[in-house]
């Protein structure tokens, strides 16, 4: 298999049971007095974290460059040390694999995974074992982020609510609430889950408690909207297909019907065909795509071609976002979008000076 073209996004494809299979005998052989012991649980857990592994490994040789594979060591690290594992017990796992692939993988490609591995073990030496608060100290609604959270992790949705929307009746904007309370609160969710501070099922009652707050903001949010003069110009907002991870790309929506703009929001696990058609019939503008996981890359490369090969589309703005393009400046280009938004007040503002506004 050829290398990437550093400035091109290619999706590599490699065999992840049968790699994770050959990497975990490997890892049985080199330490035995682990693996003997384990529960058939803790068999099938090794061999699935090897498959991610993988994943990551296929998006850095997808787009040319270790920075995602390094980011996810980190993130892992953290999660492992949180379960209690040995500090080496990823970089041991990372370097069996290695192993695996130096001899599995072509010449040419097994040069750049030796390499991206090497970059993360490395990196993993001086790795912090914690994460910082995403509530920050000079965050002007900190009180009220902590308290809401707070609240919803004690399964207190209603005084969670009660405070959002109390505080919309002392003056508070949608606006605000969405880029000072619900953004760095989910942020801090899945910082807390990462750390094993809250279980994964915490975690997604904060997530659809949100949603349902978003849900009843929306008449004020409508208030909002309308006193801005309408644009006049339509945005596709969606994420892409098999990601679940849809508050972030609906916050950019609602930015855009703020901003004056009408907006077509489609929402999570978008096929392409769909987004097409939908950028068809309502004349879209702008089209705004979100991906938060990395292995979900191929997904938005396929959305992005599939808007450009067909006639009725492929002039439209593409402008992307989620976390792998915070990871990679020149993402964006390698995927063939217009532009990259780091959030929702910076997507509006680079699609207003692409349609002239």
């Amino acid at each position: 298999m050829e290398t990437t073209p550093s400035n091109v996004y290619q999706t590599v494809h490699l065999d992840q049971d049968a790699l994770a299979q050959k990497a975990y005998d490997l890892y049985g052989t080199y330490y035995p007095e682990i693996c003997q012991g384990y529960s058939a649980y803790q068999r099938s857990r090794t061999l699935e974290d090897f498959k991610l592994h993988i994943r990551y490994i296929q998006e850095s040789l997808a787009v040319g460059d270790p920075a995602i594979l390094i980011d996810y060591a980190g993130w892992a690290q953290v999660l492992l040390t949180s379960l209690g594992l040995p500090k080496d017990c990823l970089s041991s796992s990372l370097a069996v694999l290695q192993e695996v692939l130096h001899k599995e993988l072509s010449p040419e490609m097994s040069r750049k995974t030796d390499a991206y591995i090497t970059a993360s073990i490395r990196f993993l030496e001086t790795a912090p074992t914690e994460v910082p608060s995403f509530i920050e100290t000079d965050n002007p609604r900190k009180e009220l982020a902590i308290s809401y959270l707070d609240a919803l992790l004690a399964a207190q949705r209603e005084k969670a609510i009660a405070l959002i929307m109390d505080s919309v009746e002392n003056g508070v904007s949608v606006r605000d609430l969405y880029l000072h309370v619900f953004q760095p609160v989910l942020c801090e969710v899945g910082k807390l889950w990462q750390m094993q501070m809250i279980s994964v099922a915490q975690e997604h009652y904060v997530t659809a408690a949100t949603q349902l707050t978003l849900a009843q903001l929306y008449p004020r949010f409508m208030t909002e909207s309308r006193k801005r003069e309408r644009r006049g110009k339509m945005l596709v907002a969606a994420c892409v297909s098999d990601e679940l991870h849809e508050i972030g790309i609906r916050m950019v929506s609602d930015f855009f019907e703020m901003d004056g703009w009408n907006t077509y929001y489609i929402g999570a696990n978008t096929p392409a065909e769909g987004l097409v058609s939908a950028v068809r019939e309502r004349r879209a503008d702008v089209v705004a795509l979100s991906s938060t996981m990395s292995f979900h890359l191929p997904l938005m490369d396929h959305l992005i071609r599939s808007l450009r090969s067909s006639q009725d589309t492929q002039q439209v703005t593409i402008i992307v976002g989620g976390y792998p393009f915070n990871i990679i400046p020149d993402l964006w280009k390698k995927v063939g979008a217009d532009a990259y938004a780091e959030n929702a007040d910076e997507a509006v503002a680079i699609a207003n000076r692409f349609v002239g506004l």
